[in-house]
């Protein structure tokens, strides 16, 4: 799959006058090789350059990983070379033996323009590169890498299954198993507990898990607050599965509703069914905002957050569902919707079904039913 995947960037580039890139986000060396870092403790202190994927045209890509990362899963049409990462002979030093062996791979480029991700590529690297090959002039390629991935694969899709039935089973676990009496932090150990379980490893996972008032506060880390009878509770799952994300919220009760908050749960479960049923080809994103905005708003509370986003190997991503966006949706597009309405001081809910863009419409990719 990586073939097709950096062909088409070898394409774009050249239509830019690039024959040559340096692709570096975590995000962007999953999707164009398959390398998935290792990400729960938060970036390597061996290793601030975790890979760097070398792209020259008409050439097999190359792949520079430290030497303390893991390449399974990356595809068998790459060629890997490892630097020093961390050694205790020496001191750390990694970004030196990944400058060295950078130089040496492309060092005999003819003079030109390379692409690189500025976000995403330290000073120390680029300040070398451009002492070391001054041949090159690097120019940022970070919105044509990322704008590649908006259309999903068919494996990529499959991958977003799965990460999406990883959200499924912690929202079961959410509404089987908040009671009164116990703690947000406990209820969301159960919930990372199942999901960890099904995935049969540890899981990166972010989330929002609020409950009573702080459900007004549209998300959150979970506390040590207890839960009461009448409680809402709000829990949005994003769990990483093989490099990709998923994504998912529900607001359920801790016993009995209100009139007011079935009456409200019901509104917004419903405005995510039209927004569903009208996803199509050639719907720009601004407009699906604009339908759900405009219903939501009349609900009389609060909507302070995007209608929805794109979703693949980073949690949210392209396209966007916000006013200002006029990107037309595509199919195999894959999304988040999640309208919700919040009251100040008192209680909020929200409602989110990732779908994919079919060519006449929307699959939803959820498979938990939300329920109050």
């Amino acid at each position: 799959m990586s073939s097709s995947r950096v062909d088409r960037l070898a394409e774009r580039l050249q239509k830019q006058g690039m024959e040559s890139a340096l692709v570096s986000s975590l995000a962007n060396l999953r999707y164009f090789s398959g390398f998935t870092a290792a990400i729960e403790t938060g970036p390597s202190p061996f290793c601030p350059v975790q890979a760097l994927l070398v792209v020259v045209r008409g050439e097999k890509p190359l792949l520079l990983v430290a030497d303390c990362e893991s390449v399974e899963g990356v595809y068998e049409e790459i060629q890997i070379e490892t630097f020093a990462s961390y050694t205790i002979e020496t001191p750390v030093d990694s970004i030196s033996a990944l400058n060295a062996k950078l130089s040496e791979t492309i060092g005999k480029l003819p003079a030109g323009l390379i692409g690189y991700e500025s976000e995403a590529l330290p000073a120390a690297v680029c300040e070398a590169l451009t002492a070391k090959c001054p041949q090159l002039q690097l120019r940022d390629i970070s919105e044509l890498a990322s704008g590649i991935r908006t259309i999903k694969d068919e494996d990529e899709i499959e991958v977003l299954r799965k990460c999406c039935s990883l959200c499924d089973i912690g929202q079961e676990i959410v509404k089987r198993r908040a009671q009164p009496g116990m703690t947000e932090l406990e209820l969301f150990a159960e919930v990372r507990k199942g999901m960890e379980t099904a995935e049969g490893g540890r899981l990166p996972l972010l989330a929002d898990l609020v409950t009573g008032p702080r459900t007004a506060l549209v998300g959150g880390s979970p506390t040590l607050r207890k839960l009461e009878p009448g409680d809402l509770v709000l829990a949005d799952l994003v769990p990483r599965h093989d490099g990709y994300w998923g994504d998912s919220c529900n607001t359920c009760v801790v016993g009995d509703p209100s009139d007011e908050q079935r009456t409200c749960f019901e509104a917004v479960s419903e405005i995510l069914q039209q927004a569903i049923e009208s996803v199509r080809p050639g719907l720009c994103a601004c407009d699906l905002d604009s339908f759900v905005r405009s219903r939501i708003q009349k609900l009389g509370g609060e909507f302070p957050h995007h209608t929805g986003h794109g979703i693949g190997v980073t949690w949210h991503e392209e396209p966007r569902i916000v006013p200002y966006n006029l990107q037309p949706l595509e199919e195999n597009m894959v999304i988040a919707l999640e309208p919700g309405v919040y009251f100040s001081g008192r209680w909020g809910i929200r409602l989110e079904y990732v779908v994919r863009v079919t060519s006449d419409g929307a699959e939803v990719l959820s498979g938990f039913k939300h329920t109050l």
